[in-house]
């Protein structure tokens, strides 16, 4: 194949792939949010509305008591939930890095 024939050859690719480029069909974007958009909108107003309410109720029921019992409860918690994620991870790294 002479240097000719590779140069037209490398022009006629080159024009196809623009043709083709240019024929491939454009998507448009939907005006209207989709499922899942819609699902996620749902779930964060209502987690809204949940948290507005639990605070108000909490604000007009303000025990000391209760107070300390929700502290407690929470930093036992977070601290449970620190130990298993840690070990949780752990598991994993292992899984995927196998014996070394």
């Amino acid at each position: 194949m002479g240097t000719k024939s590779l140069a037209t050859l490398t022009c006629l690719l080159l024009l196809l792939a623009s043709v083709a480029q240019a024929a491939r069909p454009r998507f448009r974007r939907e005006e209207n949010p989709g499922l899942l958009s819609r699902v996620q909108s749902h779930i964060f107003a209502y987690w809204q509305t949940a948290k507005a309410k639990v605070q108000e109720l909490y604000e007009n029921v303000h025990i000391p008591r209760m107070d300390e019992n929700l502290r407690h409860i929470y930093g036992k918690g977070s601290e449970a939930m620190t130990t298993y994620t840690g070990i949780l991870t752990d598991q994993i790294i292992h899984m995927l890095k196998g014996e070394q």
